[in-house]
């Protein structure tokens, strides 16, 4: 038996040992059945035949869990074999018989729910987006027929996970867009109660937002998120809310703001245990580096147990380089880190910007010194043409973070070095008191 066979092998299956007592001789023989069809199923044509039987005298017998059983191992069977349009028909008919035991109540509720839990995971794992889409539409009308809230909530964000997976948008929205009202009341305010259940319904908007670049719609359904105060919500779902709105705001380059978000939803998934956490530290340290932060996004105690992950090291690394000003270091592990970095789609979309900004600071300290300098020299220390120099240096004045100009025709940066007006207030200030001081001294000395 393989691990996935394993994995998925009745483990939703009751047990239950009981007496042999008088008039269940019938019931006996027909779960005697039921188990020897189990110890075929390497044999498809032999198993089925049996499970058959088990449900064939089931039915005559007034239908119990034999039937459901065997039922649903006959569907296992199919889910097995190769997806064509013949073997497809067959598992929607033996999962039709499934849910009619389910919708009839033959079976207890949670033995029904684990069940279908069951087929859905394994439907999930590899059928064609369209059967899929089959299969849990007639899970969710038996569900709501027989009034499961609870699992026709749990199957739709199930579903609803899968279709943003695989990209089915417009499918999606429609299903967002049912679960939704039923978080608001009549006046389309959000009903208290359902806080929880409307942030997971956003968790996967944020997403297809995200997918779809809609910032617009992303932007209002994040605020609309991170201000709902009636949810206890799993910390993967707050995770992946306070990650939509890092990127969110990483695309507005509100620095600032992205870094508080990669934070917080390092702390969810860290909490959740999802591996997520060392992707969003990642981009803190991105974040951080271009908001020219001087506090060490992986001083906290959180952060600070995961310095020796492969991915973390290289980020550690391109910060020495960064606070360092070190130029040619800050290129080198950018080349040899390739994977751990700029195989991030993510990451990679804003190298250009951390490029930029790490440039501007080193400018910035090279030219501190002087009061002229050439372009084509800072064009070597840097490892740039002088045009980017000139460009990175027209950044610097108007950010008004340097007091210069800029000789172009003869290739020369001018700082002015002339004191400001605040600066000569506080001297002349500082003359007049010491000045004040003298005569008091002087009067004194006199009398």
């Amino acid at each position: 038996m393989s691990d996935e066979e394993f994995m998925f092998d009745d483990g939703d299956e009751e047990y239950a040992f009981e007496y042999e007592e008088e008039g269940e001789s019938d019931e006996l023989t027909i779960e005697s059945k039921y188990y020897n069809a189990k110890t075929q199923r390497d044999d498809f044509p032999v198993a089925l035949a049996e499970f058959q039987a088990v449900v064939s005298e089931d039915e005559q017998n007034g239908r119990s869990d034999w039937g459901f059983k065997a039922t649903k191992q006959i569907l296992k069977m199919y889910l097995k074999q190769t997806d064509s349009a013949d073997n497809q028909q067959k598992i929607l008919e033996y999962y039709d018989r499934m849910l009619d035991f389910v919708s009839k109540s033959i079976v207890t509720r949670n033995y029904a729910e684990k069940s279908v839990n069951n087929m859905l995971e394994r439907v999930s794992l590899g059928a064609a987006s369209s059967f899929t889409r089959v299969f849990y539409q007639k899970t969710l009308d038996v569900l709501k027929q027989t009034k499961n809230d609870r699992l026709w909530l749990r199957t739709s964000l199930r579903l609803g996970r899968l279709q943003l997976e695989q990209r089915q948008f417009q499918h999606l929205e429609k299903l967002l867009a049912e679960l939704r009202l039923s978080c608001l009341d009549d006046a389309g305010n959000i009903i208290h109660e359902r806080g929880t259940q409307l942030l997971e319904i956003n968790a996967l908007y944020l997403g297809m937002y995200v997918e779809q670049e809609e910032t617009r719609k992303l932007k209002v359904t994040y605020l609309e998120s991170v201000s709902v105060r009636s949810a206890i919500p799993h910390p993967r779902i707050m995770g992946f809310i306070r990650e939509c709105g890092g990127k969110m705001y990483m695309n507005e380059r509100n620095w600032e703001s992205a870094q508080v978000n990669f934070f917080d939803a390092f702390k969810n998934y860290d909490e959740a245990g999802s591996p997520q956490r060392v992707q969003m530290l990642k981009y803190l340290v991105l974040a951080s580096m271009l908001s020219e932060t001087e506090v060490n996004p992986l001083s906290s105690p959180e952060a600070m147990s995961y310095e020796g992950d492969p991915d973390i090291i290289a980020m550690t690394s391109l910060v020495k380089a960064y606070e360092n000003q070190n130029v040619t270091e800050f290129e080198r592990i950018l080349h040899d880190n390739k994977a751990a970095i700029l195989d991030d789609p993510f990451v990679a979309r804003y190298i250009g910007d951390l490029r930029r900004t790490f440039r501007m600071q080193a400018l910035h300290s090279a030219v501190a010194p002087y009061t002229r300098i050439r372009i084509d020299m800072l064009g070597r220390r840097l490892k740039i043409e002088p045009a980017e120099v000139e460009e990175l240096l027209v950044g610097l004045i108007l950010d008004k973070r340097l007091r210069a100009s800029i000789d172009q025709e003869k290739g020369i940066l001018l700082l002015h070095q002339e004191t400001s007006d605040e600066t000569q207030y506080e001297a002349v200030s500082g003359w007049a008191t010491g000045l004040e001081a003298m005569v008091r001294q002087a009067f004194a000395v006199l009398s």
